[in-house]
């Protein structure tokens, strides 16, 4: 509750409030002075060469309701322009966090990242498609990234090791080549993001940032997941389903404990 205050005050309410002020104490006055002086003639007799005494004036006049459509034109205009400026706020505000954590996370070096081991915002896959276990083409690891993705997507983000077993070992992704169309880092890379596509929304691929790099003769890529600014939803066997990255595990919420997060995480 207190988050979804906080997110009126700041993208609604300030905006609005501060919009209407700045209209009709800025804008208006500026109407005004420019007024004076394009009818400078009608009204220096009563007014002089001062402009300010014909701007206050004419304020004062309109504050008391002598003027109320102009006043409240202003005041409709400043509101409007304060919601622009507050949505464009809150758009440059997400893209500058975005930006932040996408610098934090290529600032950690690979080698130590993958020592630290598995976490809250970081997880291990050895494939996107190839068992190493079965030495088999799996459609099963597809859905298990694509959890993982979702669930970094619908907390605060996270980053995805492929090409690394749980236990740290360095296996590459170049097991999965072979099941390509393209088989090499380009049309896994497509794979990739063709899978996210259409299982869980063209529009959520802005979110991931996949980074490649060679260890030890091999290809590990690094997918940095920025949080999304709306729920994401996986289809799995022809179900919509929601899944939450919490402590260092990926699980399902079923509908009621997805509705209450949904309602906290974005109001």
């Amino acid at each position: 509750m207190n988050r979804l205050y906080s997110r009126w005050l700041i993208y609604l309410i300030f905006p609005l409030l501060i919009g209407s002020l700045v209209g009709m104490f800025v804008l208006a006055p500026v109407n005004e002075f420019a007024d004076f002086h394009e009818h400078r003639q009608f009204y220096q007799e009563k007014y002089g060469d001062s402009p300010w005494r014909y701007v206050v004036a004419r304020m004062g006049q309109a504050l008391r309701g002598g003027a109320p459509w102009k006043i409240t034109f202003f005041g409709l205009t400043g509101a409007f322009l304060g919601l622009v400026s507050g949505g464009l706020y809150s758009v440059l505000g997400r893209r500058a966090r975005q930006i932040e954590q996408l610098q934090s996370a290529l600032g950690k070096d690979i080698l130590t990242l993958i020592a630290s081991g598995e976490s809250g915002n970081l997880e291990f896959k050895s494939s996107l498609r190839w068992d190493l276990k079965k030495n088999e083409r799996n459609r099963i690891l597809e859905g298990v990234i694509l959890k993982t993705l979702a669930g970094f997507m619908n907390a605060e983000g996270g980053t995805l090791l492929i090409g690394v077993a749980d236990d740290g070992e360095i296996v590459g992704i170049e097991h999965d080549y072979p099941t390509l169309k393209k088989q090499d880092q380009d049309g896994w890379e497509v794979a990739l993001m063709t899978l996210v596509s259409s299982k869980a929304g063209t529009a959520n691929c802005r979110l991931l940032q996949p980074v490649f790099h060679r260890l030890e003769e091999k290809t590990v890529c690094r997918v940095i997941v920025s949080p999304a600014t709306q729920p994401v939803y996986v289809t799995l066997e022809g179900t919509r389903k929601f899944y939450l990255r919490t402590g260092g595990s990926t699980r399902e919420l079923d509908i009621e404990q997805a509705v209450d997060f949904i309602a906290s995480r974005w109001p």
